[in-house]
């Protein structure tokens, strides 16, 4: 405010000094051609008293202009014709304006440039009657400029701005710091005044300093509503389990909470690395039109969500991998059915249309029922496999402890022909007397569906080990040798119908529905399940039966 009141005052200063100038030249100026005019008048009353009876002759306008001084003399006939000219023109001057002014009134005057000496000059014309005709006789003399009249005053004007600068600047100092200094005064005091009542001894700023106070107290109200909004929104935003981003651009993000950060990889102030790579993501940020895509980030889904308004964008980053993987899930429970369900019922119907047909020979009838039968079994198999997988949720039934090492060995006893027929070393290690709070039909369940594949998936002439130990927490373990799993086949062969080697879908009653049974049975237990494999080397799955409930 100090600089803009010096500076104020100094230009209007100036402006005023330098008006004053140029209005004093012009007047100076305005004097000056009058007196000059008036001059060329006493010099025209020397031509009539020496001159006017002598011939206008180049001699007689050379004697004149010496006698004046130098002036320019120039004799026109009243056709403008020049008889003489000091000056050296010999072109017609009846258009000239003083030419013009003496033919009409008897005398005229301008100021102009010479056309002919290339400067500027005033003129004076008057006529004399000689005989009967009309003599022009003009004067001329240099004119100075209102230009050059203020450039010759410059020197003098810039010395003149000088002090009135000086001054202007000592008498603007003292008066601003004589205003201003209260003014900084309360100002200091109520930057410093942390939110303190400001006070002032100048009554004049006593409103301001009023308002100072009113207007801390209501900005210190604001400030720490805003703390508690941003912390209560920042705890609500850090805390959802939803990534959300709020953008104006990719360069340009208004608000990203922790979820949303960790999963783009973004860094502040700098474009969110999805929104310039992804030529999907970039082709809808180009349309402007709601949209939803699908990416998979660290092995998982996410659903990303993109909604448009006229000021942001707002990106809403929801995990799917549940939903996904349920829909892998049915996907490959559909395939697997239709083809389990679409094989027998061909056989079945196939055979039943030549039995009906009566063009099965009679010796073949016995080979077409057995068929007819087996594929029959394979169909029941799989139905009952999936309303056991179903009916696990709503079994309430109470446990019992079960006696593991009596059940176990009754299991590998009615597997012992599948064994022998692939010719698998069978290795079998069971503690006597291990018991588990369960029931025997669950446990049946749990460890057909293991040996039955440590059989299935294992090689011919493969080994096989089937380890029971007791105490406190019971262990049971079933290795095979077999085609082992591949590492990414781990995270999924609990799923349902999900089934490692395609090969072997449906073979011995398989359906993808074992492995599925057994950890839900384990997990409504509370035991502890385990699988550790190695492709082409083989699988072991171990069994931690504690945390049983009593």
């Amino acid at each position: 405010m100090r600089k803009r009141i010096l500076l104020v005052t100094l230009l209007v200063s100036v402006v005023g000094v330098l008006f004053l100038s140029i209005l004093f030249s012009a007047v100076f100026y305005g004097q000056t051609v009058e007196r000059t005019f008036s001059e060329l008048k006493i010099y025209m009353n020397v031509y009539e008293a020496g001159y006017a009876s002598l011939p206008p002759d180049e001699e007689q306008a050379q004697a004149l202009s010496e006698e004046l001084g130098g002036a320019r003399v120039t004799f026109l006939s009243e056709t403008g014709e020049v008889l003489a000219d000091t000056g050296g023109a010999e072109d017609n001057h009846v258009t000239r304006e003083e030419v013009q002014q003496a033919l009409l009134t008897g005398e005229g005057r301008s100021v102009r440039t010479s056309a002919t000496l290339r400067e500027s000059m005033l003129y004076y014309c008057r006529a004399f009657e000689q005989g009967d005709t009309l003599l022009l006789v003009r004067l001329a003399v240099p004119a100075r400029s209102g230009l050059a009249i203020f450039a010759e005053s410059l020197p003098t004007v810039v010395w003149f701005l000088v002090v009135d600068i000086l001054c202007c600047l000592f008498v603007a100092w003292l008066a601003t710091s004589f205003v201003l200094r209260p003014v900084e005064q309360l100002t200091q005091e109520a930057a410093l005044s942390g939110g303190k009542e400001v006070r002032t001894k100048y009554a004049e700023l006593a409103p301001i300093a009023k308002m100072i106070n009113l207007m801390n107290a209501d900005l210190h109200e604001k400030v720490e509503k805003m703390n508690e909004d941003r912390r209560l929104e920042k705890l609500i935003l850090n805390s959802i389990e939803h990534g959300i981003v709020i953008f104006r651009d990719p360069s340009d993000v208004i608000l990203i909470n922790r979820t949303a950060k960790r999963l783009l990889d973004y860094e502040v102030n700098e474009p969110v690395p999805c929104f310039v790579n992804d030529r999907e993501i970039v082709a809808v940020l180009e349309a402007g039109e709601n949209a939803a895509l699908v990416r998979k980030i660290n092995g998982r889904y996410y659903s990303f969500r993109f909604t448009f308004n006229e000021k942001s964008r707002v990106l809403l980053i929801t995990d799917v991998t549940e939903t996904t993987a349920a829909a892998i899930s049915k996907n490959d429970f559909i395939a697997n059915v239709t083809h389990e369900m679409n094989t027998p019922l061909t056989s079945i119907r196939g055979f039943a249309e030549l039995i009906g047909a009566g063009t099965m020979p009679p010796d073949k009838l016995k080979g077409a029922a057995d068929t007819i039968i087996r594929q029959s079994d394979r169909l029941a198999n799989l139905i009952r496999s999936i309303i056991n997988f179903s009916a696990i949720d709503s079994d309430e039934l109470p446990d019992y402890e079960v006696d593991l090492s009596e059940l176990l060995r009754e299991i590998v006893a009615s597997f012992e022909p599948k064994i022998a027929e692939k010719k698998i070393s069978l290795t079998f290690e069971a503690e006597e007397g291990v018991k588990v709070l369960s029931r025997r039909e669950r446990l049946l369940e749990i460890i057909n569906n293991l040996v039955s594949n440590g059989i299935r998936y294992n090689k011919e002439g493969g080994a096989l080990k089937i380890l029971l130990s007791g105490g406190d927490c019971p262990k049971l373990v079933v290795a095979d040798t077999g085609i082992g799993i591949a590492e990414e086949d781990k995270s999924r062969i609990f799923d349902r119908f999900y089934t490692v080697d395609k090969s072997h879908n449906g073979a011995g009653g398989g359906f993808g529905l074992g492995l599925a049974i057994v950890k839900k049975l384990c997990r409504r237990a509370g035991w502890q399940l385990s699988v550790e494999s190695e492709l082409g080397k083989g699988t072991a799955f171990t069994i931690l039966f504690s945390a049983q409930k009593k």
